[in-house]
């Protein structure tokens, strides 16, 4: 009896000792929100012509900021490539479209047209489709439609808890806005 009080306390010593190791003691580590100062949409057309245009974060502005008007024309499609950056430091410019592919489990993007009318596809690769077959929306194309002005709201979301791709624009249910910035845009003959 005595060397099974014995052992019994062995084992719950062991297993004490066991849970304090120093790798439970480590700090977590905690993911930061990204500061996202600059959103880019790039549009290669038919032919193979480029076109970016790129929003700034109000407080990142420099004097001479001119907001982009997205010029786009009626019956033609684009492939669009949507890039996140943080250039609060000038000197060390951060591409964070990256770790948004790193963590595509974790984002979302969103487009919201108003006043004009744009069919738009998610035609993302491996690198921006999470773990559950979703197309993050880093990467899709456009059909445009008739002639006219209006906007684009593009939201980049954090951590849904579920992310709707039909319609294919997005929606989303949970989660917080990383990034949320609006583009005018003009649909030309």
């Amino acid at each position: 009896m005595r060397n099974l009080k014995f052992i019994a306390l062995s084992i719950v010593t062991s297993a004490f000792i066991a849970s304090c190791s120093s790798d439970d003691s480590a700090p977590q580590i905690i993911n930061q929100e990204e500061v996202i100062t600059d959103v880019s949409l790039s549009f290669i057309n038919e032919s193979g012509g480029v076109s970016i245009y790129s929003y700034t974060d109000p407080q990142y502005r420099a004097e001479d900021y001119v907001a982009p008007v997205i010029s786009l024309e009626s019956g033609k499609t684009y492939q669009v490539e949507a890039n996140f950056y943080n250039i609060s430091n000038p000197e060390e410019p951060e591409l964070l479209t990256e770790e948004i592919q790193e963590e595509r489990d974790d984002h979302f993007l969103t487009y919201a047209f108003t006043e004009i009318n744009v069919d738009l596809s998610r035609t993302d690769g491996p690198l921006s489709t999470d773990t559950n077959g979703i197309q993050i929306g880093l990467s899709t194309q456009w059909q445009v439609g008739e002639p006219g002005d209006g906007t684009l709201t593009l939201r980049l979301i954090h951590q849904a808890t579920e992310k709707i791709t039909t319609p294919a624009e997005g929606s989303f249910t949970g989660g917080e806005t990383d990034a949320q910035v609006s583009f005018e845009v003009e649909v030309i003959e």
